[in-house]
């Protein structure tokens, strides 16, 4: 019998002989043994499910990875019968175990296990990597116990399904080991990671799961549940690039988020939104409309303390001058600017539900004649000749964030027709990724050109080449700054890089502090 391994229902070990049946003593069954699943990917996809499994606390470091050569170096494993091996693998150690009486009967359990496992470390094609069983008994190393809360909820779920649903499934103690089932929230929203959720919705548990959207609600006193996801590169078939970096991957589970309705005024109005406060800097975003990214936090914390926002850097008071945010989004970095005491905050931001959440994060911040005021200019409209003179939809001493939802090419001139009634530029943020190298000579641009000042560059790189990037940046930097020989020469030279964080295995986020100053 195929249910002769397990009892999934209880996760209790029956012998083959006693299952469907009603007998009485039962044999006392043998001890289980505990078994060990390993992953065998190709050697390019290694490091990838390494750094994945190390994420996750999930990877067996008393035992090394060994790539296999001959078929003896399969001896011991159980391998899934409908999946190909890949030449050239690699044996990935895990600490996921199982207990079992006979393990060669397990291929059911395998090819469940591997379902639901595989697709959640690999996502991209989990066809690719395959799900063995090490056939060796062993004592599992000791695992943490967890005490998430959405882990309970998950255990709520698993312990009331009906029998014959359990039986397709994993064990209990299995599937919920299986994932970490982290959570991020942001009340009153929970967002879920990316693996396992798609799988669920998909598998036999689907029909039972407004039910446990229902338990986690009470559970964290919250009204809203999102599936969250990476921010696609490209949008729908991936020919067009996701300029706006919308956040098309996250999938409403529960509650109402409103609809992908192009923005207005009413759009705007009856969308869902949510807002954190970080280091004491409050922001809003509409989740289904504009992405946040919350692994910025030390960056952010970063340009609060920034050295050269000091007077003795600047020459005067961070007040007495300009900073410019290419990519503002809904503010990460320009909110920042205005915390730090910085007289004006220039944005620039094409997509029109993060300059929104801009504008209402503006809003939400200072207190009393302390509001930070902000004005938002689309296109052209606010700009317009009077008495000889240029209007920028800005009335000096009123707003200190002035935004404009237009591309950011459009910045040099923008800040050149207003330096007289702003204060100098001295810092200009330009973060994006993969690479905000589009921006740089725009960035260059509208630096005060007799004070110079600081570019903030955004850039991925590989941690191997980090050193040799950032000799390629400085001297793309100088190019840029000393191309017209009619001006005087600039010094160009990389004051900090800052590794942020991991973008993917292998790839930093870094931000170089670039300085050009007049010689």
């Amino acid at each position: 019998s195929g249910m002769g391994i397990l009892s999934f229902a209880l996760g209790i070990i029956i012998p083959d002989n006693q299952v469907g049946q009603s007998r009485s003593p039962p044999l006392m069954a043998p001890p289980p043994q505990e078994h060990r699943f390993c992953i065998i990917a190709p050697k390019s996809l290694t490091k990838t499910i390494k750094t994945t499994l190390e994420h996750r606390g999930k990877l067996d470091k008393s035992t090394k990875i060994r790539p296999i050569r001959t078929d003896s170096d399969l001896e011991n494993y159980l391998l899934q019968p409908s999946s190909p091996l890949h030449q050239d693998s690699c044996i990935i150690p895990t600490t996921y175990t199982i207990s079992l009486h006979s393990a060669p009967n397990a291929h059911t359990i395998l090819d469940a296990v591997a379902c639901v496992l595989l697709r959640s470390l690999y996502p991209e094609d989990p066809t690719t990597i395959q799900l063995a069983l090490d056939l060796k008994s062993r004592t599992p190393p000791p695992q943490p116990h967890n005490t998430s809360l959405l882990h309970h909820c998950i255990q709520h779920l698993l312990s009331s399904l009906p029998p014959p649903l359990l039986t397709t499934l994993p064990p209990i103690p299995t599937l919920l080991a299986l994932h970490p089932w982290t959570y991020t929230l942001y009340p009153p929203l929970l967002l879920l990671p990316h693996p396992p959720w798609p799988a669920l919705l998909a598998g036999p548990l689907a029909p039972h799961l407004p039910a446990l959207y229902t338990h986690i609600c009470a559970s964290f006193s919250i009204t809203h549940i999102a599936s969250n996801a990476p921010i696609p590169l490209h949008t729908g078939t991936g020919a067009t690039p996701n300029t706006l970096r919308a956040p098309t991957a996250l999938t409403p589970l529960h509650g109402p988020f409103g609809t992908r309705e192009p923005p207005s005024a009413v759009a705007f109005a009856r969308a869902f939104w949510v807002s954190t406060t970080q280091h004491g800097v409050r922001q809003t975003w509409a989740p289904l409309h504009t992405m946040f990214s919350r692994g910025n936090i030390a960056e952010k914390a970063r340009i609060l303390r920034l050295p050269a926002l000091r007077a003795e850097r600047l020459g005067c008071g961070p007040e007495a001058c300009s900073a410019v945010d290419l990519y503002a989004g809904i503010g990460y970095f320009a909110l920042c600017y205005a915390k730090a005491g910085v007289g004006r905050v220039l944005c620039w931001e094409i997509n029109p539900w993060s300059v929104e959440g801009l504008r209402r994060g503006v809003g939400l911040n200072g207190e009393g004649r302390g509001k930070w005021g902000v004005r938002v200019v689309v296109g052209e409209e606010e700009e317009e000749e009077e008495d000889g003179e240029v209007r920028e939809g800005w009335k000096d001493g009123e707003e200190r964030v002035l935004v404009f939802q237009e591309d950011n090419q459009n910045a040099g001139a923008r800040v050149e027709r207003m330096r007289s009634r702003i204060p100098p530029v001295r810092h200009v943020n330009c973060g994006f990724l993969p690479s905000s190298a589009p921006s740089w000579p725009v960035a260059v641009e509208v630096l005060d050109p007799e004070l110079g000042g600081w570019v903030h560059a955004h850039e991925n790189i590989a941690v191997g080449d980090i050193e040799s990037r950032k000799a390629d940046i400085v001297a793309r930097f100088d190019a840029l700054a000393n191309q017209d020989a009619a001006n005087p020469q600039r010094i160009v030279r990389c004051e900090n890089l800052e590794r942020v964080k991991s973008y993917a295995p292998g790839v930093i986020h870094c931000v170089l502090d670039i300085h050009i100053a007049p010689i």
